[in-house]
């Protein structure tokens, strides 16, 4: 039996028990000359080495901004980290300097964009683009990074990568050069790569190539934080879920648990508004978002008198089912979560949850 002061408890077993990425009330505002918008409004959550997490939630809910608001990306202003800590592989980065955390970015985290467009440098040819981004965090010779370059962009799907290396970002289609990006973001092997919806602009082809690429990242022990609004690539690709809404989580599981058996009415809201894997575009347009208490709650056909707050509901456990959490009162020990359970036991479930 090994004890506290067990000789033999190294200090890699402590690495490996200790999650990468560890967010504790991550808040980013983002102040307009009219109003100011919580963004971010205490999210917590952790990624483990190797493991692939999903934030997934409707456009606006914060998802964007809580992965920008980690390594400092995120445009101050008009935004501004006003709390939390987010720590990485035991570094604090919200207390990092700009300095230090350049030495990060690229090299330990990488970042793929929503949009390939704004993270390519038009004037530069993208074979140029991807050798600065692994001279700049190591030694390697130009010949060994234009051959690792070649190597990631066949690895992504790009035909002729040996010719086109050569050639400049508008003489690739959006689905190529969101895949260059990706190339380019895998440059100097990081460790965490956060993606911000890496496969919206690919056919399903090369999508499904984009997913068994992602998956043996993982394999070789690399941790992805991904955002997505398919669940198709949520079901191929994560290991745990996250569910956004009004700047804050509201539920928490495995991707099996999630897709089976989803448990906050926002969850059960949003994935009822997919037709199998694929988006029902009938979700009515809404009015303002409670910045207090239940964010859902306006919404919500389960609301009561305490779901107004003042805080966020407490995680409360799912029915005892390890990793499953929802932020709702109804889960909690004075509150019937049956009513809710229900609701979605009388809607079509999704198919392709089974990992």
């Amino acid at each position: 039996m090994t004890t506290e002061h067990d000789s033999t408890t190294t200090a890699d077993d402590r690495s490996e028990a200790t999650p990468l990425l560890t967010v504790e009330n991550l808040r980013t505002r983002i102040r307009t000359e009219r109003e100011t918008i919580y963004a971010v409004d205490g999210v917590n959550f952790t990624v483990d080495r190797g493991e692939t997490v999903c934030l997934v939630g409707e456009s606006g809910s914060g998802k964007s901004v809580t992965c920008e608001s980690l390594t400092g990306i995120v445009p101050q202003p008009p935004a501004e980290i006003v709390d939390g800590t987010v720590e990485f592989d035991g570094r604090r980065l919200l207390e990092a300097t700009e300095s230090e955390l350049r030495t990060i970015r690229g090299s330990r985290i990488a970042h793929v964009f929503q949009n390939p467009q704004s993270a390519l440098d038009p004037v530069c040819t993208v074979g140029d683009q991807f050798v600065e981004a692994i001279t700049i965090h190591e030694e390697i010779s130009p010949a060994a990074a234009r051959e690792r370059a070649i190597e990631r962009f066949r690895a992504v799907g790009i035909p002729r990568a040996s010719a086109r290396i050569d050639d400049y970002p508008h003489e690739f289609s959006g689905g190529q050069r969101q895949r260059i990006a990706i190339a380019i973001a895998l440059a100097a092997d990081p460790d965490l790569l956060i993606a911000d919806e890496p496969t919206t602009a690919v056919d399903v082809t090369v999508q499904a190539r984009l997913i068994e690429l992602l998956q043996g990242l993982t394999d070789g022990g690399m941790s992805i934080l991904c955002i997505t609004h398919d669940l198709r690539v949520v079901a191929a690709l994560a290991d745990r879920v996250l569910v956004m809404f009004g700047g804050t989580i509201v539920e928490r599981a495995t991707t099996e648990q999630l897709l089976t058996q989803p448990s906050h009415p926002y969850t059960q809201a949003l994935l009822d508004s997919y037709d199998g894997l694929s988006r029902r575009a009938d979700r009515s347009a809404r009015g303002e978002i409670p910045t207090d208490g239940c964010r859902f709650r306006a919404e919500c056909p389960h609301a009561v008198d305490v779901c107004a707050g003042p805080d966020q509901p407490t995680f409360a456990a799912v029915a005892d089912r390890e990793h499953h959490a929802v932020s709702c009162v109804h889960f909690g020990p004075e509150g019937d979560p049956e009513p809710i359970l229900d609701d979605w036991r009388e809607m079509r479930p999704i198919s392709g949850g089974q990992q």
